[in-house]
């Protein structure tokens, strides 16, 4: 990669965290959980979907499959017969929040799941910005952290508006000029900011 366009790219990098940085950081209400005999409950997720702007069949078909548990809606409560390990439910949905919320371009959570050619997309009301929509995503609860200047193997899982490869690590967005979407190559992280990170492809793999 040329100096120059690298530059240009940092830049570009550094911009959109900048901005993503000056948002005030997007909250969903605390799950209220109880748990009567060999139910748990969660009594606010009605609230906890309309505020993130979902369907609440999706959210609740996305909880279903990650915990392996069957459930049911019931007057604005999601009720799971069984309990998920401790502290995984609000894990989950700020796994929902990444997979199906979260823009890839600007950060932004102000987002709708529409529908274009048979194909669903989330598009960012602030930015524009479209992505498909990847139902395969699956919740991972390691605290893993990446660090910059280190290598590692990633999966490239889409692409953004630029066609730059996107890949998931732990909490962090890694960002991979000339990576494709399906590849899996290594990478070397040069910046952190926040959420997410700039990856230098080393080869593919």
């Amino acid at each position: 990669m040329e100096e120059r366009d690298y530059s240009e790219m940092l830049k570009k990098v550094k911009s959109s965290v900048q901005k993503r940085e000056e948002k005030k950081r997007f909250q969903i209400p605390k799950p209220e959980i109880i748990t009567e005999g060999k139910l748990t409950i969660i009594k606010n997720f009605k609230e906890i979907v309309d505020v993130i702007n979902r369907d609440e069949s999706h959210v609740y078909k996305f909880l279903i499959k990650q915990f392996g548990l069957s459930g049911d809606i019931s007057d604005g409560r999601l009720i799971f017969k069984g309990k998920p390990p401790e502290g995984s439910i609000e894990k989950a949905f700020q796994e929902y929040l990444r997979t199906y919320v979260q823009c890839y371009e600007c950060g932004n959570y102000d987002t709708e799941m529409i529908r274009e050619f048979r194909n669903e997309v989330i598009r960012c009301k602030a930015c524009g910005a479209e992505r498909p929509l990847h139902a395969h995503k699956e919740i991972k609860y390691s605290e893993e952290k990446i660090e910059e200047r280190k290598t590692y193997e990633l999966e490239v899982t889409d692409l953004n508006r630029d066609g730059d490869g996107i890949s998931i690590k732990g909490d962090i967005t890694v960002i991979i000029p000339g990576a494709k979407k399906g590849q899996k190559v290594t990478v070397r992280i040069d910046r952190i900011r926040k959420n997410y990170a700039l990856g230098i492809l080393v080869k593919k793999n």
